[in-house]
């Protein structure tokens, strides 16, 4: 964490903005909408999700990524519940809900089964390949499966940076998969994400432009302090339609008069805060440059670890080093490194 993004916790603490909607506080809704797109191109996404092009896409700011995660799910759950009810009229709701499918792969983050349980929409883990990938072949042959079978796939869930051993899954080969089949591919990269705004790591960044969402939290690389997730929409108006309950009281002139969102349509919650300010605090005092500077740091910290790792005859690395995170082990029985553990 940075003290400039203390700085405006505390700021944005003090005016107890409660913004679910533009007119709460135009400007945090506003500023939000600055942000994400500042964001975006200091992450060199595609247009296709920045709030300034034409078109239906947006960031917006999450909690967590758990939350980014379960909002993707839900939306295209609910999309493809829609779809189907076109399609077969012949099925009620309940029967179609009841065939339900997502995917994901077995290395990533337990946030993913959660959605699935809180969905109510069982979500396969599949089986990564030994250098812990997942790739399109074991989704295709899962898809194919599971349509002969009856069930509609839904969503897959990739990983950029798995939790265990940072591995990257293979994305365009995924979106091959995905587009083939009509199902949403939402990409967490909740920790690699960072890593987009380096010329060097561009490579992460290969078959982004395909997807339909995707996260990345700030309180991981940014020296922005927990909460901040940010979260990408192709299509902003798939979770709009999928989530949008207005009632009167919700109801204001400006409504529909501007571009400007309404973020509690994007969210779980109604309310939330103004957690844009600490990020726009953060970058105007650190700046781009600083920020890139910190990530090659952590980056050049690990790799200094990673060696110390291989001169040591005592251990040895368990994956291959990415980013800021070195998975190593004392040679010999588990408890050895059980009780290193426990030591550290």
């Amino acid at each position: 964490v940075s003290y400039p993004s203390i700085v405006g916790e505390m700021l944005a603490s003090g005016f107890g903005i409660i913004g679910f909607s533009w007119i709460c506080s135009p400007a945090c809704t506003e500023l939000e909408v600055v942000v994400m797109d500042w964001l975006a191109k200091f992450l060199k996404l595609p247009e296709q999700f920045l709030h300034a092009t034409e078109g239906p896409g947006g960031g917006v700011i999450q909690g967590s990524a758990s939350e980014a995660v379960l909002v993707a799910v839900l939306a295209a759950r609910e999309q493809a519940v829609v779809k189907h009810r076109e399609i077969h009229p012949e099925l009620s709701e309940s029967e179609i809900r009841g065939k339900l499918i997502a995917y994901s792969s077995d290395q990533s983050n337990s946030c993913i089964e959660k959605a699935g349980v809180i969905a109510a929409m069982p979500i396969k883990l599949l089986p990564a390949g030994e250098d812990l990938i997942l790739r399109g072949e074991a989704l295709k042959k899962a898809i194919e499966e599971d349509v002969q079978e009856g069930r509609i796939p839904v969503i897959c869930i990739a990983t950029l940076g798995t939790t265990g051993t940072c591995a990257y899954d293979d994305i365009e080969s995924l979106a091959t998969v995905c587009e083939d089949h009509n199902v949403w591919l939402h990409v967490d990269a909740a920790y690699a994400g960072g890593a987009f705004a380096l010329d060097e790591c561009a490579d992460l960044r290969r078959g982004i432009d395909r997807v339909d969402s995707l996260n990345f939290n700030l309180h991981k690389f940014m020296l922005v302090n927990f909460d901040c997730s940010a979260m990408w929409l192709k299509d902003a108006n798939k979770v709009v339609d999928s989530f949008n309950v207005d009632r009167i009281y919700l109801k204001h002139k400006y409504e529909g008069q501007s571009q400007i969102p309404d973020f509690r349509h994007w969210q779980i919650p109604l309310g939330r805060r103004f957690r844009a300010l600490k990020v726009w605090i953060t970058f105007r005092t650190l700046g781009a440059e600083g920020l890139r500077a910190h990530v090659r740091k952590h980056i050049s910290l690990a790799e200094q670890f990673e060696k110390l790792v291989k001169d040591d005859k005592r251990f040895e690395l368990v994956a291959p080093r990415a980013l800021g995170l070195v998975c190593f082990r004392p040679k010999g029985d588990n408890e050895i490194t059980a009780q290193l553990l426990q030591r550290l």
